[in-house]
């Protein structure tokens, strides 16, 4: 079913953003094809893409191939592949990937990132930002939840937040936890829930965890996200506070997020 002229890839990993992203460009007039390299991703691509395919992370001949003979030149990158499974799977690459890792100067997120922008660049395809797509999802400063911070708690914010800048320019991860002025956990290839269970442990209980975009965020991948499972995470590991970055964080079903942290007496903040 062809709406207009333009055709869209939709490289889809995991989670309910890859649900919204599809409908918004559909929404947009947009032909939509789901590449889904995880199975979640292709059960929630389903009936909403005008095609679904399934593709392994490491199969990029097999999508490029499919990308040209659909006559695609527009692609989006959305959802989760957790990098780790990458890793234990890497046996899986095939040699197009291989030869692509190869030339990186490290496995760094942002490392990998400036390598499928120049080969796909090689292959004419352009790969549109999420924001294009997701615009209502981002949040101005503000208090969101019933419960609002101590003085002492928007110290450890602010503090907290510098040092999740400077943590994301080394392109190391967005989240850091703390507490009392002290750096308890810094995310890193685990994600972000694991940065949270490791920081609320180490700091035995509540606990200040602030989310950034990088100070170079590229807006084609990897925008930083909170969702209930942020929070329902948080509230498992003793609580505290979750403060994300405004206009830049994705926001996923906010008003259930809202709820969700009332329930559990959280102190949730757009700064």
């Amino acid at each position: 079913m062809h709406k207009n002229g333009k055709r869209l890839a939709i490289i889809a990993g995991n989670g309910n953003l890859t649900t919204l992203l599809a409908k918004s460009a559909s929404s947009q007039g947009f032909n939509t094809y789901g590449l889904a390299i995880t199975d979640e991703a292709k059960h929630n691509l389903d009936g909403i893409c005008d095609t679904v395919n399934k593709f392994a992370p490491g199969q990029i001949s097999k999508m490029i191939d499919f990308v040209k003979k659909e006559l695609i030149n527009q692609v989006v990158f959305i959802g989760k592949v957790p990098k780790l499974d990458l890793l234990r799977n890497i046996h899986k690459l095939d040699w197009l990937a291989i030869k692509n890792l190869g030339r990186l100067k490290n496995l760094h997120d942002d490392s990998i990132h400036e390598g499928i922008v120049s080969f796909l660049k090689e292959h004419n395809i352009e790969i549109l930002p999420q924001t294009l797509f997701l615009k209502e999802l981002f949040l101005e400063k503000q208090i969101l939840s019933k419960r609002k911070p101590s003085l002492e708690e928007r110290i450890d914010i602010e503090y907290g937040f510098d040092i999740a800048k400077k943590i994301g320019s080394l392109d190391i991860g967005q989240t850091v936890v703390v507490k009392n002025k002290m750096i308890i956990a810094i995310e890193a290839i685990e994600g972000t829930d694991e940065a949270i269970k490791r920081g609320c442990k180490l700091a035995n209980g509540e606990a200040v965890v602030v989310k950034v975009a990088k100070p170079n965020q590229d807006k084609r991948f990897d925008i930083p996200t909170i969702g209930t499972q942020t929070i329902e995470t948080l509230a498992k590991c003793g609580g505290g506070i979750l403060a994300f970055e405004s206009s830049k964080t994705i926001a996923i079903d906010i008003e259930k997020v809202k709820e969700v942290a009332d329930k559990y007496n959280i102190c949730l903040l757009s700064i």
